[in-house]
């Protein structure tokens, strides 16, 4: 697939996999450069002939950061800016804030962002227990935040990326890192390159289903993996709530708590650890809260809504996600298999379906796909 000249600028914490995410893309696409920050700042102090100790770099004087940072972008625009004449697609890996210290500092400058001048921003998250073991087993933030502290700097490094998207009136993504990496690479390539081309760029859909019944049910769970599979084949770009699951964290405290347990036991990608209990219950609104923004943000970057809705029961969850994406001009598709539904699911719907093929074919029609 050619190159377009297409600038994102990929945030996300430490321990987000926000680098690892994009070498995947990048594995999928050659066609995408991909410039880490952090990677070059450390290379461009060597090169000024000063070693900074790995975990070391944010305890610099402030000054001196600062300093090293536009030393570092004056290098980064130059290359971007030829990599734009080549035509070429190029990611800025980035953190625009760090919670270090009990305190929040920024991490980027806002000189250099306007120079940049990105087409689109992109903001990678990852589940908070991946987060927090992933920062357990660095020795430069082991131990210094708690869960609470994970889940707040994750909220501030999305809600500043969203910001400054919004302040250049460029498109903003959450994007979550345990999500198939042909997602991002359809919204470089064949949505945001593609409309910055002039062509027709990929829809994008958020899947909405009554996740309490589908994973209760194993069968129902593959059909609504099968609906989702189909939607990609078909050019979809799909954003699905599952690929953030926060809320297992309050399933396992509860079950802690009722085994007298004081912590909980996390694998992530082979690595083991432990989460305090107490860490989780004292988190507990924020995760729940943060489960609501989150899905209206991924509802704000579709196009439309999809509803799987396999059941007769009613759920709050999809019917406020329906009735949110409704209101905020978006086509709400359901399938819904069955002869009767409420009339509030009705009203607030734009068509119902019986299966996910009569409902592609309604797309190809309309001129969706």
């Amino acid at each position: 697939m050619s190159g377009e000249a297409l600038v994102s600028f990929v945030t996300g914490i430490s321990g987000s996999g926000r680098l690892s995410l994009l070498k995947e893309v990048q594995s999928r696409n050659d066609a995408l450069k991909i410039i880490d920050v952090g990677t070059r700042m450390y290379k461009k102090s060597s090169d000024l002939g000063i070693q900074i100790p790995d975990g070391k770099i944010l305890d610099m004087d402030p000054l001196a950061l600062d300093y090293l940072r536009a030393a570092t972008f004056e290098d980064i625009l130059k290359e971007v800016e030829g990599l734009r004449s080549a035509g070429s697609a190029v990611s800025i890996s980035t953190h625009v804030c760090f919670r270090w210290k009990k305190h929040l500092m920024h991490a980027f400058n806002f000189h250099y962002v306007n120079a940049l001048n990105p087409d689109v921003y992109i903001n990678v998250i990852d589940n908070a227990h991946n987060v927090y073991l992933n920062l357990l087993h660095d020795s430069a933030w082991s131990g210094r935040l708690t869960l609470k502290e994970v889940l707040v700097w994750r909220d501030e490094e999305a809600f500043i990326t969203r910001m400054l998207a919004e302040y250049q009136r460029k498109p903003f993504y959450l994007f979550p890192r345990r999500e198939d990496p042909s997602m991002l690479e359809r919204i470089l390539f064949k949505v945001e390159a593609a409309r910055k081309s002039g062509s027709k760029p990929l829809p994008k859909a958020y899947l909405s289903y009554p996740i309490t019944h589908v994973k209760g049910n194993p069968e129902v769970w593959k059909e609504k993996d099968e609906v989702k599979q189909k939607l990609k084949d078909s050019g979809v770009v799909v954003f699905d709530p599952i690929s953030i699951e926060d809320s297992v964290l309050i399933d396992w405290a509860y079950e802690a708590v009722a085994k007298g347990k004081e912590t909980v036991e996390v694998e992530v990608d082979g690595r083991v650890g432990e989460i305090k209990v107490k860490e989780i219950l004292d988190a507990v609104g924020d995760i729940k809260d943060q489960i609501v923004v989150r899905d209206y943000q991924l509802i704000n970057q579709s196009d439309m809504i999809i509803v799987f809705y396999p059941t007769k029961v009613l759920s709050p969850g999809v019917l406020s996600e329906i009735k949110y994406g409704y209101t905020h001009n978006k086509n709400v598709y359901a399938i819904f298999p069955f002869e009767e539904s409420s009339p509030f699911f009705e009203y607030y719907t734009t068509r119902l379906f019986k299966d996910v093929d009569a409902l592609l074919d309604h797309l190809r029609e309309v001129g969706a796909l």
